[in-house]
Parts: C-alpha cells; sequence; structure tokens
C-alpha cells in the first residue's frame, strides 16, 4: 500500500487509523491539578531556559509543580470514556518556571513525567519533555470522599499529597492543607500565561549526523477554558535526589502557596516562534 492510503495522526499509520498512539487536533482535555508555588534559584532557572526564552521579569525567582488527574479526548472519539476509559485517563506530575518571550510573561515546563503512552507522545508533539513515571493523589476521586465515613467533602482542613516516582526512584513528594476557597482570578500568575516550549526531534540519519529533524520554540494555542471549584491553601513540595533526573537543581527554597484546580480547555495546537536550525 502506499502511504497515501494509510490512516493516521500518528504512527504507526495503519489502513483503518485506529492503531495510532494519538489522535488528531483538537485536544479536549478535562484534569483535576494539586498544585504547589514556590521560589528557587533563579540561577538555575536560568540554566534551563534555552534562548530567545528569558527569565521572568515579574518574579525570576518563581517556578511550581503540579500534579494532575486526567482525561483527554481527541477529535472523533469523543466517546472514548465510554469505549475504553484506558485509552483517555492518565496522571501526570509537571514542574514549571516562570519566563519570558520578547517581554510576554509566560511559563515553561521544564520537567514531566506521565503514566501512559499516548500522552507522552502527544507532549512530544507540542513540547512537552515528557518521561513515563508513576503518580499517585490523594485527591483523586474527590467526590466520593464525602462519601467516606472518616473523611469530609473537600473543603477547609482537607489535606491531600501527592507522589511522583520513575525507574523505581522516588522524585517528587507534595501536599496541601486547604484553608479556602478562591475565584479563578485569584490564582497566581503563571497560571493562565502563554506556555512556551521547544519541539526537538532528532535524526538518525548516517549521512547528516548531529542535525535534528525539528528543533522550534512554540507556544501552546489554547481555548475554551472553565473552571470548577478552586480551593488554596498551605503547601509542602520536596524534591527527592535521583541518578536519572535534575530536578533537584530548582528545589524550592520557599513555598508560596497551594491549589486545588480543576480545569478544562481545549488545544488547538501550537503556534511556531522560533527556528534553531
Amino acid at each position: 500500500m502506499s502511504l497515501a492510503t494509510m490512516k493516521g495522526y500518528s504512527v504507526p499509520f495503519s489502513p483503518g487509523g485506529t492503531a495510532q498512539i494519538v489522535g488528531g487536533l483538537p485536544w479536549n482535555f478535562g484534569v483535576d491539578l494539586l498544585a504547589v508555588q514556590y521560589r528557587t534559584d533563579p540561577k538555575e532557572i536560568a540554566k534551563i531556559l534555552p534562548e530567545p526564552l528569558e527569565l521572568s521579569k515579574e518574579q525570576p525567582d518563581v517556578a511550581y509543580a503540579w500534579f494532575g488527574d486526567w482525561q483527554g479526548l481527541w477529535q472523533g472519539r469523543e466517546d472514548m470514556l465510554g469505549v475504553n476509559p484506558e485509552r483517555c485517563l492518565y496522571t501526570e506530575c509537571l514542574l514549571g518556571v516562570r519566563c519570558s518571550y520578547k517581554g510576554i510573561e509566560g511559563q515553561r515546563v521544564v520537567y514531566i513525567w506521565v503514566d501512559k503512552d499516548f500522552s507522552m507522545q502527544r507532549g512530544w508533539f507540542m513540547g512537552f519533555p515528557k518521561k513515563i513515571g508513576k503518580v499517585t493523589l490523594g485527591t483523586t476521586n474527590r467526590h466520593l470522599h464525602a462519601l467516606n465515613p472518616v473523611m469530609q467533602p473537600c473543603g477547609p482542613g482537607s489535606y491531600y499529597g501527592a507522589i511522583c516516582e520513575r525507574a523505581g526512584e522516588r522524585l517528587v513528594t507534595a501536599a496541601i492543607h486547604v484553608k479556602k476557597k478562591i475565584t479563578p482570578a485569584e490564582l497566581p500568575k503563571p497560571f493562565g500565561t502563554d506556555l512556551f516550549h521547544t519541539i526537538h526531534f532528532p535524526s538518525a540519519d548516517v549521512d547528516n549526523p548531529g542535525k535534528p529533524l525539528v528543533h522550534q520554540l512554540v507556544q501552546t494555542v489554547s481555548s475554551n477554558i472553565k473552571f470548577g471549584e478552586i480551593w488554596a491553601g498551605e503547601g509542602e513540595l520536596k524534591y527527592h535526589p535521583s541518578m536519572f533526573d535534575e530536578h533537584t537543581a530548582i528545589a524550592p527554597k520557599e513555598i508560596l502557596g497551594a491549589y486545588i484546580i480543576p480545569v478544562g480547555f481545549r488545544i488547538d495546537g501550537t503556534k511556531l516562534l522560533h527556528t534553531y536550525t
């Protein structure tokens, strides 16, 4: 068969197109986030910001850790929660920093671990540097906590934790002591600012070694953002040493706050900002 007759947004292409790892745009998401915002060493942030990105002018030392319980549906398979939930549900832990691009304040995810291959591959298409890991969240199924005889509905006094592991190593642990309900407008930056990421695909071409196939700085294009009931509180966050990750360089020096953020949105694609090759 010719490649033109094969189907799929991503590999593996197949006659019916159902073998693909990732379905096509737009991608629609719902996520329950446990987020912890903190201060770290701005010199270490600068080391992981490729030009033309720069340190944030507003808060050059601010970073964050977000743990998420996700569902992600792609165009044409909006029914996947009923067909096969395993194909669209996943958990994730990401570490991000504030930054700026030509004076525009934004953010960049610098380390991220996810538990499903389709989410990892989809992230690579958008420039998220995803790895496979294991993420456990105490906020999972929060709507059921009120029915548990020893728990309460999410609210003041609630206490939830989260753990990220990879390759037998514990990497990140976090927790929130819930204090009060807040509005989306009260969420601190960089929430709501532009995402700036690097799409990089190396080449295995023996006749042209060292030159990547793609190396671009892009901005995520999203829409249809909706929030659920947001809670704020006091946070705990610890980065554990690893043989295979370097996240401890941006470890917390001061915790600024913690949040539970249910949010839904659509990713329409990316916008090219800069090409390196």
